[in-house]
């Protein structure tokens, strides 16, 4: 009998397609990538919806390998045909363009949690309906789901209460935790002498503005010993007006030493946070925040780069353990100012927490370390495992 064959569905364009990538597209391309390392056949479903915003009428996106557009009934149509299988789907997104087929098993990726996000980020009589539309939704596809992986520890207890609002029993439910899986970049020597590089990159979100730290940060550049590279668009996706975050980011791109860019695509961003000293990543504490496994980071993380990040996240505890970064309280802005002078005045201290950033990435989240979990569930589901 042959590798059981996988279906991957991205709700957000992938790397290799020339464009920007967010969170759910870098999810499915590395547990892609880390599936293949298992041997498993892989396709790459990427939801069209998206893709159309962000490249021009009539001019198509480059494809990777193994890598297929398509929205709405033709998603199913497309999982159909290729029975039998294993799809995965990235949160609850696409299970109504799905149907039951012989010889078809569903896992469900609890990435993030999306209903924190809507309450962290909407209000009044809009946030009940949103809230109550995907409460339908996550439910129904928990109870089509045939088993279940979830992105973090943290977040564990998270979905055994969803499987049991469900009326799943979690004692005998395949769940199984799979981390961010991020494929390596390792960036070229840095010249010798080169000065300090922070970067704030990621897109503004409504709960991750920056804070009154960005502004301590911007009082210590000191072009070209110490220099920022900011880059904070706004997600394509993003419906909501202008605030906090947009302000700050205007006050600070003018000051000499910040270099300011724009959205580019996920390979031209890799280069950049290669040449990164420190990433920055930084945000006020909400519940969806707890939960979250901060993708810019885990980027960090993956080129090798320490982060300056929260102490509530998913990702929290693992560069703690790692010494990979500055673990600090966006709140405390002595301890914040802490870390960036030590991050521009010890060498010896940046360097030792780049060389565990780059451990902590080969340990946790390279994708063959992080899909193996997914790689058993997927054999398990086809058969061909306990």
């Amino acid at each position: 009998m042959g590798s059981p064959s996988v279906i991957l569905i991205a709700n957000d364009v992938v790397p290799g397609m020339g464009l920007p990538v967010a969170a759910p597209g870098l999810r499915a391309h590395g547990l892609a990538e880390g599936l293949r390392c298992h041997g498993l056949e892989v396709t790459t479903l990427v939801d069209g919806k998206p893709l159309r915003s962000l490249t021009p009428e009539g001019k198509p996106p480059s494809l990777p390998p193994a890598t297929v557009v398509l929205e709405g009934e033709a998603i199913g149509e497309f999982a159909a045909a290729r029975a039998p299988a294993v799809v995965v789907i990235t949160n609850s997104n696409q299970i109504d363009c799905l149907h039951p087929a012989p010889g078809l098993r569903l896992v469900f990726d609890f990435f993030a949690p999306k209903m924190l996000e809507l309450a962290c980020s909407r209000e009044g009589a809009r946030r009940e309906r949103a809230l109550g539309t995907l409460r339908e939704r996550k439910l129904r596809a928990i109870a089509a789901a045939d088993g279940f992986i979830v992105n973090g520890a943290k977040k564990v207890p998270y979905l055994l209460g969803w499987l049991l609002a469900a009326g799943r029993d979690p004692t005998s439910t395949p769940l199984e935790m799979v981390p961010m899986a991020v494929p390596g970049y390792e960036p070229p020597p840095r010249p010798e002498g080169a000065g300090v590089r922070f970067l704030v990159g990621g897109y503004l979100q409504g709960w991750s503005a920056p804070g009154e730290w960005l502004e301590r940060l911007a009082a210590r550049l000191d072009p070209p010993r110490v220099m920022l590279d900011l880059l904070l668009p706004a997600h394509w996706g993003r419906r909501r007006p202008p605030g906090e975050g947009e302000e700050r980011r205007e006050a600070v791109a003018g000051i000499p030493g910040v270099g300011r860019h724009e959205a580019m695509p996920y390979e031209d961003f890799l280069e950049l946070m290669g040449r990164a000293t420190a990433s920055v990543d930084l945000f006020a504490r909400t519940l969806e925040r707890e939960y979250a496994v901060v993708t810019r980071s885990v980027v960090a993380l993956a080129c090798g780069v320490p982060v300056v990040h929260p102490p509530f996240t998913e990702v929290s505890p693992l560069i703690g353990q790692y010494g990979a970064g500055w673990l600090v309280d966006p709140e405390d802005l002595r301890a914040v100012e802490r870390a960036f002078d030590e991050i521009i005045d010890n060498p010896e201290a940046r360097e030792a927490k780049a060389r565990h950033a780059r451990r902590l990435w080969q340990e946790v989240f390279a994708p063959e370390v992080a899909a193996a979990p997914l790689a058993r569930l997927v054999r398990r589901l086809s058969g061909e495992g306990p």
